[in-house]
C-alpha cells in the first residue's frame, strides 16, 4: 500500500513537470507551487511511515515481553494443578482418650512405730523404658491399619505442609500395603516430588522412573515424564532433557504436560 501511494505521488509529479514546457508562466508558477506542496507531502507519508514502524517495533517487543511473562505464569499453574487435583488438605480425625475413672478416696493410715533398721547398701533402680524399635513399629502397625484413601490423604498431608520426610514414609507405607491400588503410581509420583522439592535430584531421578517403569498407562505418567525432563535439565544433562520431553510431546501431545514440555525445549535451547 505505500509503495502504490509513493509510485502514484511519483506519477503525478511527472507529469506536472511535462506540463510546465507548454504551459504559461502563470501556469507553471502554479504547477511548482504544486510540485513543492506534493513533495511535502511525500515527506510527510514517509516520516509518519517511519513513525508507524517505530510504533509497531515497540509493540512487538512489549508483546514478547507478556508472551515470556504468561509462559511462566502456565508453569507455575500446572505446579498448582497439580496439588489441587490431589485434593485440599484433610485433617484425619484424632482418637479421644476416655476419661480415667474417678479413683476411690483413700484415708489415712497412721504409720506403726518406728523400729531401728540396719540400712543395707542401695541396690540400682530398675528404669523401665519402651525400646525404640518397639515403638516404630506400632506406629507402622497403626499406619497399616488405615484404609488405602486415609493413609495416602495423610502423606500427602505431610507433602503440602512441606514435611517431605514425613510424606516419603508414609507413602512408602501405603506401596507396601497397597502395591495394586489405584493411588499406588500417585503415591510413587509424590516420592520422586518430595525428593525434587529437598533438591536430592538424583534420588528423585531414580523414583521418577519407578513411576515410568511399573505403571506406564497410569495417569501420572505425562506429569513424571515431564519431571524428568525437569531433573535433567537441573543435572546439566540438556541432552537427555530435551530427549524425555520430546517422548512425552510424542506420546501425549494433547496433555497439558506436552505444552509445558514443548516451553521447556525452547528455554533449554536458548540457555534459560
Amino acid at each position: 500500500m505505500r509503495q502504490n501511494k509513493n509510485r502514484l505521488l511519483s506519477l503525478m509529479i511527472f507529469f506536472a513537470i511535462a506540463v510546465i514546457g507548454c504551459g504559461t508562466d502563470k501556469t507553471t508558477d502554479i504547477l511548482k507551487q504544486d510540485i513543492a506542496y506534493l513533495k511535502s507531502q511525500i515527506a510527510d507519508i514517509q516520516k509518519s511511515n517511519t513513525d508507524m514502524e517505530v510504533k509497531i517495533s515497540g509493540i512487538e517487543n512489549k508483546l514478547q515481553h507478556f508472551e515470556d511473562k504468561s509462559k511462566d505464569l502456565e508453569n507455575q499453574l500446572f505446579n498448582l494443578s497439580a496439588k489441587v487435583e490431589e485434593g485440599p488438605i484433610i485433617e484425619l480425625p484424632v482418637e479421644e482418650k476416655a476419661a480415667p475413672p474417678p479413683q476411690p478416696e483413700v484415708k489415712e493410715i497412721p504409720p506403726p512405730p518406728k523400729e531401728e533398721i540396719i540400712p543395707e547398701s542401695p541396690k540400682p533402680e530398675k528404669i523401665e523404658s519402651v525400646p525404640v524399635q518397639e515403638k516404630k513399629e506400632d506406629e507402622l502397625k497403626s499406619l497399616a491399619g488405615l484404609s488405602p484413601e486415609e493413609l495416602y490423604k495423610k502423606a500427602y498431608n505431610y507433602f503440602i505442609r512441606g514435611e517431605h520426610d514425613k510424606a516419603i514414609a508414609n507413602f512408602r507405607i501405603f506401596l507396601d500395603n497397597h502395591p495394586e491400588d489405584t493411588l499406588a503410581d500417585n503415591s510413587q509420583y509424590w516420592i520422586g516430588e518430595c525428593y525434587y522439592a529437598k533438591k536430592e535430584y538424583t534420588v528423585a531421578l531414580s523414583e521418577f522412573k519407578k513411576v515410568v517403569e511399573k505403571y506406564p498407562k497410569g495417569n501420572k505418567t505425562p506429569d513424571t515424564m515431564l519431571k524428568i525432563g525437569y531433573v535433567y535439565n537441573e543435572l546439566s544433562d540438556k541432552k537427555s532433557a530435551i530427549k524425555e520431553l520430546d517422548d512425552l510431546i510424542k506420546r501425549f501431545p494433547k496433555n497439558k504436560a506436552a505444552r509445558l514440555a514443548k516451553e521447556k525445549i525452547k528455554n533449554i535451547e536458548i540457555g534459560k
